[in-house]
């Protein structure tokens, strides 16, 4: 529970911070928003030979249209993609790090307690660390 949060805040101030030239991600549903609209399909009219003609040239034009609206709308997707799992890693990354720093004082603060004060003859030890969220931060994105 708390991976998915951590990343629904990246993925929060990623929109925040790329909103001039990134996807919009709204109701679970991406979309571009540096590519205009998509272009409207062009109707094809049989009716005849003439109206068919003038249809199939409409479709050739929306063809090169919905090309450049499809290359455009990939090349926002990846950019957002990849500044996700950036920002993604880089929140893992801190985690990690806080991880360890908690470890290592935790660490040291037994070792100190272990040299001032034995262990009581009644057999008690002390408590042992729980695992780290994740199962073991071990550097990889776990989304």
């Amino acid at each position: 529970m708390s991976r998915v949060i951590y990343i629904s805040v990246s993925v929060a101030l990623l929109i925040t911070a790329f909103a001039a030239n990134a996807g919009t991600f709204e109701k679970g549903a991406w979309s571009a928003s540096g590519c205009g609209v998509m272009p409207e399909t062009p109707v094809v009219d049989s009716s005849s030979v003439e109206t068919f003609n003038r249809s199939v040239g409409k479709i050739n034009e929306w063809q090169k249209q919905i090309q450049t609206y499809h290359d455009c709308m990939i090349k926002e997707a990846n950019a957002d993609n990849a500044a996700i799992n950036r920002s993604a890693t880089s929140e893992q990354s801190r985690i990690n790090e806080a991880v360890e720093k908690i470890n290592k004082e935790a660490a040291a603060g037994k070792q100190k307690v272990e040299q001032v004060s034995p262990r009581s003859s009644s057999g008690s030890s002390f408590p042992s660390l729980v695992p780290p969220p994740g199962g073991g931060m071990g550097g990889q994105p776990g989304y």
